[in-house]
């Protein structure tokens, strides 16, 4: 028997198979007033997220997330996942995973604030020429 709040059914379900979802299937996840914080920046307002998610699927070829068990308390939730993703000009295609957490607050049933945290770097960065180069001999060299 499933004793999770539906809300956090619905957000592993679309994670799970992300690159899938069109952006309509936001409104059925997201309150009207959203806000998602990343790395990358704030958005803020459904129509914002359904531009964000739009542009950042555009030209993967995979995003799923597999999704830990979620932690969950009244109206918040959390969880912690691994994104299974490529992209054909990072890293010749082949497929990465990255790992991260969401922190979710939720209002009538909808996620109202997400704040999601991983490494951009190694998400991004450590996959360009150049600039992976540095940041992973930067990376190298604290760890040292």
């Amino acid at each position: 028997m499933n004793t999770l709040p539906a809300v956090v059914s619905r957000f592993i379900d679309y994670y799970a198979a992300l690159d899938t979802q069109p952006p309509s299937a936001l409104a059925e996840l997201y309150h009207a007033d959203a806000t998602l914080i990343d790395p990358f920046g704030k958005h803020a307002g459904l129509f914002a997220l359904q531009r964000y998610f739009t542009h950042l699927l555009a030209s993967v070829e995979k995003c799923r997330f597999a999704i830990e068990s979620p932690l969950h308390r009244d109206d918040r939730f959390a969880v912690s996942w691994t994104m299974h993703w490529s992209h054909p000009r990072m890293a010749g295609g082949a497929p990465l995973e990255l790992p991260g957490c969401s922190m979710v607050q939720v209002e009538n049933d909808r996620v109202i604030h997400q704040r999601d945290y991983y490494d951009a770097g190694e998400m991004i960065y450590e996959h360009l020429p150049l600039i992976g180069w540095a940041v992973r001999g930067v990376k190298r060299r604290v760890a040292s």
